[in-house]
C-alpha cells in the first residue's frame, strides 16, 4: 500500500505540472516577444522623427547606441545634423560632455533644476577644486535621494557619474551600500505608479545602469508596453492619446533592450573617454 502511494503522488504532481505549467514558463515567450515588438516600433519612430528630437533626447539616444551596440545612425554625430539654435547650445553646454568631452568647455548654467547640481559636479569635476570627501558626497546624494520626484532619480545618475569619474570606487562598501540604498528607493518610487510616467521609467532605467536590474520585476516591463501608440511612441501618462513624451519612449527603448538580455549588466559608461 506505501509503495502504491510513492507511486501515485508523483504522478499526480507530474499532471497537474503538465495541465499547469509554471507561470514563468507561460509568459517568458509572451514577454520577449513583446519586448521586441516594442523596440523595434520606437527604433522605427526614433528613425523617422529623430531630427526633431531635442539635443538632451539625442544625447540620450546616443547612449543607448553606445550601451546596447545599436547601429551609428542613432549616434550624436550621425542625428544631431542641423545649425543648433540658442536651447540647443545651452542644453550642450549642460550636457555635450556626454557626447563630446573635451570639446565642450566649462558653463555653469544660469538657472537649472536644484537637483542637477551634484551630476554637474560629477560631470565637470577637474573644474572643481577637488573629488569631495567621500562620507560627505554620499551623504548628500542619499540626502538628495529621499527627496522623492526627479531629485531622487537624479542622485542615482549623479551617483553613477562620481563613480565613472573615479571620485567613488564601486567596491568601496559605502558606495555598495549606497547604491543598494538609492535603487531600493528608486524602486519604491516606481513600483505604485501603474503607467509609464516619465519619472517611472527614469527610476527603472536608472536602476539598471547602477547594476541592480535584478530588482525589477520583468513583468512590470511587460505591463508598460501596452500603453505604446500606434506610431511607436510613448505618452509618458496614462492615456497614450494625450501625445508624446520623446525621452520617456526612449527610456522604455533602454528597459526593452536591456531586459531582452535579463541576465546581462551592462556596463558602458555615460560620461565617453575622456582621450
Amino acid at each position: 500500500m506505501k509503495t502504491l502511494f510513492n507511486l501515485i503522488i508523483p504522478l499526480l504532481f507530474l499532471t497537474a505540472l503538465l495541465l499547469n505549467p509554471p507561470i514563468h514558463s507561460q509568459k517568458s515567450p509572451t514577454i520577449k516577444m513583446d519586448l521586441k515588438k516594442t523596440r523595434d516600433k520606437i527604433i522605427e519612430y526614433i528613425q523617422k522623427n529623430k531630427f526633431r528630437f531635442r539635443v538632451e533626447d539625442l544625447i540620450l539616444l546616443d547612449y543607448l547606441q553606445r550601451r546596447f551596440s545599436l547601429s551609428e545612425e542613432f549616434s550624436f554625430k550621425k542625428t544631431f545634423t542641423r545649425y543648433p539654435d540658442s536651447q540647443d547650445i545651452k542644453s550642450l553646454e549642460i550636457y555635450g560632455r556626454l557626447v563630446n568631452y573635451k570639446g565642450i568647455k566649462w558653463k555653469k548654467p544660469k538657472q537649472a533644476e536644484s537637483f542637477i547640481w551634484l551630476e554637474l559636479q560629477a560631470l565637470f569635476i577637474e573644474k572643481q577644486e577637488e573629488c569631495p570627501d567621500k562620507n560627505t558626497l554620499i551623504m548628500q546624494l542619499k540626502r538628495q535621494s529621499e527627496e522623492g520626484g526627479y531629485a531622487s532619480t537624479h542622485s542615482a545618475l549623479a551617483l553613477g557619474w562620481f563613480i565613472e569619474q573615479k571620485c567613488l570606487s564601486p567596491d568601496d562598501k559605502d558606495v555598495q551600500q549606497a547604491i543598494n540604498d538609492i535603487t531600493r528607493h528608486l524602486y519604491s518610487i516606481a513600483t505604485p505608479l501603474l503607467f509609464p510616467s516619465d519619472l517611472k521609467v527614469e527610476a527603472l532605467a536608472f536602476i539598471c545602469y547602477l547594476g541592480r536590474k535584478n530588482l525589477i520585476n520583468i513583468n512590470e516591463i511587460s505591463h508598460l508596453f501596452s500603453f505604446q501608440r500606434d506610431d511607436g511612441s510613448f505618452s509618458g501618462t496614462s492615456v497614450p492619446e494625450d501625445g508624446l513624451n520623446v525621452h520617456t519612449t526612449l527610456l522604455i527603448l533602454w528597459l526593452a533592450l536591456e531586459f531582452l538580455n535579463e541576465t546581462t549588466f551592462f556596463s558602458e559608461p555615460m560620461i565617453p573617454s575622456k582621450k
